[in-house]
């Protein structure tokens, strides 16, 4: 079969021979059918989970779809193979079909590392940054929108929202680093789809070698794996004012606070957004304040919003102006 689509981005064709995918990851794909009717054919789909442990029937899960050519003719038998042995679609060899250069040079160089608190019964919480995510009082669109010149300041964003800010078109690199998290993680940007530019070790007794992309035009996605011990660097060119939520996307470590939040160019939404007055008619009925910082006070005053958790682990990194 051949890709032609990833995440929304049209994709040069490549051959492969199956999909490996996480949770919000989508491809199109192009299958050439047999022009014999002696046989019919099987989909396989395997779902599997590295966070849970392998049980017969469950995990990992078998599916088979057949490829019907004729009502009366047998499904025709493969030998096994292993996943080793499968070419699988790998956004480093692919190119987008509108051929976008590497966007360069680099502006802002942006480390995020995934961290792992460990809690009681054997629960644990994953997060991106220092910090598990949390709503605030003020969502951090009305924050961005109504602090003037502070909006370009970190200070008027509670820890928990784990805010990076952006300049208006500056170009943006993020290395997302699963150095400390024993399991698969995956990365789903709203407001971009960003090149894949390379992913390799992200500690030093990792298996994973490093790989860039191999032509001249990096592949664009908006949801990408990380694996256990891996790091992926990505590009975005700042060019889409907003805020916007970046989280993973196994629901159940969304839901527990791994997340962070690009706060991109709020000087221009100021400029440019105006929020529907449904909608802050909406938030006056819920009792939300619309305007100040995340708290709903002036500066970097935070009082009346619950203390962030913390999770330990390296420090996330911002180099660049």
């Amino acid at each position: 079969m051949q890709v032609i689509e990833a995440d929304g981005i049209y994709s040069q064709p490549s051959a492969v021979d199956g999909l490996d995918m996480c949770p919000g990851q989508r491809y199109s794909v192009i299958i050439t059918a047999h022009d014999s009717l002696k046989f019919n054919h099987a989909l396989n789909v395997t779902f599997y989970s590295d966070f849970i442990p392998q049980t017969p029937g469950f995990n990992p899960l078998y599916h088979q779809v057949p490829i019907v050519y004729h009502d009366n003719a047998p499904i025709k038998t493969f030998t096994a193979i292993e996943d080793h042995e499968v070419k699988w679609a790998d956004e480093l060899a692919m190119e987008p079909r509108d051929k976008q250069m590497l966007l360069e040079p680099v502006d802002q160089h942006i480390v995020v590392n995934v961290k792992v608190l460990n809690r009681e019964m054997g629960m644990s919480i994953h997060a991106y940054g220092h910090y598990a995510y949390a709503p605030v009082p003020v969502p951090p669109l009305y924050t961005a929108l109504t602090t003037g010149d502070m909006a370009l300041s970190p200070s008027v964003y509670a820890p928990q929202l784990n805010a990076i800010i952006l300049k208006h078109n500056h170009v943006v690199e993020l290395e997302l680093r699963n150095s400390f998290a024993p399991i698969m993680h995956t990365y789903h940007s709203h407001g971009h789809a960003f090149q894949v530019v390379e992913s390799g070790l992200a500690k030093i007794n990792s298996s994973i070698p490093v790989k860039r992309f191999k032509g001249r035009y990096p592949m664009r996605r908006d949801t990408i794996t990380l694996a256990a011990g891996q790091y992926v660097r990505v590009r975005i060119k700042a060019d889409n004012p907003g805020v916007w939520y970046q989280h993973c996307h196994q629901e159940q470590h969304n839901l527990s606070g791994m997340a962070f939040t690009f706060i991109e160019a709020p000087d221009v939404m100021q400029q440019t957004l105006r929020v529907p007055q449904e909608m802050l008619e909406f938030c006056r009925i819920l009792g939300h304040p619309t305007q100040g910082n995340s708290a709903g006070h002036f500066g970097s005053d935070m009082t009346g919003i619950d203390p962030p958790l913390a999770i330990n682990g390296t420090a996330n990194s911002i180099t660049g102006t």
